[in-house]
């Protein structure tokens, strides 16, 4: 796809290893040249169907607003109405089909133009800053981390009202903004997460960021977006980007497997060992000591 050439992008997802479907989505798109670039990532809830289909939705939505070249309103007004304006599709379609009925998602969204960066966020996605030898988070989470990790804030789950935090935060030359959804920060703590993602291309970095959380054991979907600002020279044009369009590279021997998942041989040792001790068993039974030891001895 084509994007203002001034930001260099790259992104990943992965279902990761525990869970079989992946909810979690991703946007990036443009009005053009000389238009803002919309960056989002969002974290669907309620159910394979539901919860994909909710952070879709929800992405579309706000960029659809945020990015409405017709309207002459200030960027950070487009992008509250574009929050608004999701909560509302999201409710309406999980009132509409039984299927995806509660389903919610979470949403950290950015617009940039120039020398700013206006900020949208609800729930548990996050949004770091790099600058230098610096890492900022930028949002703060909408949840209560125990006894559950609940969130306190989102998209949907029956309710068309969205609280969102919205902010603007100057942007400079060589600035990283990476987009992070739970299943990366929840095992790549924020020290790991900035030396990931600052000394490599912006794809390599999302494809580090999530390759570290599946080593970490891969407990959830894991997504990453990475965008660089290049200096504002005023030059413009567009550049052609290379996104994926599978959830990870067809190279998967680049994919650790998760720690936390047993081998495949597991099984069926432990049906080899559960077999030996039944002999054994019969054998004792029987009052065959002497095969139970040529068994052994054998």
């Amino acid at each position: 796809m084509k994007l203002p050439a001034r930001w260099r992008v790259g992104a990943c997802s992965h279902a990761g290893s525990v869970r079989t479907a992946n909810e979690d989505d991703y946007l990036l798109a443009t009005a053009g040249a000389d238009g803002p670039l919309f960056v989002g990532i969002a974290d669907g809830m309620g159910g394979h169907a539901g919860g994909a289909e909710a952070s879709r939705t929800a992405l579309r939505a706000i960029a659809g607003e945020a990015l409405d070249a017709g309207r002459n309103d200030a960027p950070a007004v487009r992008l509250q109405r574009g929050f608004v304006v999701a909560g509302r599709k999201v409710a309406d379609a999980g009132a509409a089909v039984p299927a995806l009925r509660g389903m919610g998602t979470t949403a950290t969204t950015l617009l940039l133009a120039g020398n700013r960066a206006v900020v949208g966020h609800v729930g548990d996605t996050r949004l770091y800053r790099l600058r230098a030898d610096r890492c900022e988070r930028l949002t703060e989470d909408h949840a209560a981390r125990a006894p559950e990790n609940l969130l306190t804030r989102c998209i949907g789950a029956g309710r068309a009202e969205v609280a969102a935090d919205h902010a603007e935060v100057e942007v400079q030359p060589g600035d990283r903004f990476v987009l992070v959804s739970d299943g990366v920060w929840s095992v790549v703590d924020d020290a790991a997460l900035a030396r990931l993602a600052a000394r490599r291309e912006p794809r390599e970095a999302a494809e580090a960021l999530v390759r570290q959380a599946l080593a970490l054991g891969g407990p959830d979907n894991a997504t990453a977006v990475v965008v660089e600002a290049g200096a504002d020279d005023g030059v413009g044009g567009m550049a052609e980007v290379d996104l994926p369009r599978d959830e990870r590279p067809e190279d998967r021997s680049l994919w650790p497997r998760a720690a936390a998942l047993p081998s495949v041989a597991a099984p069926w040792a432990l049906l080899a060992v559960g077999a030996s001790l039944l002999a054994v068993a019969a054998l004792r039974a029987l009052g065959l000591d002497a095969a139970l030891l040529a068994m052994f001895r054998g």
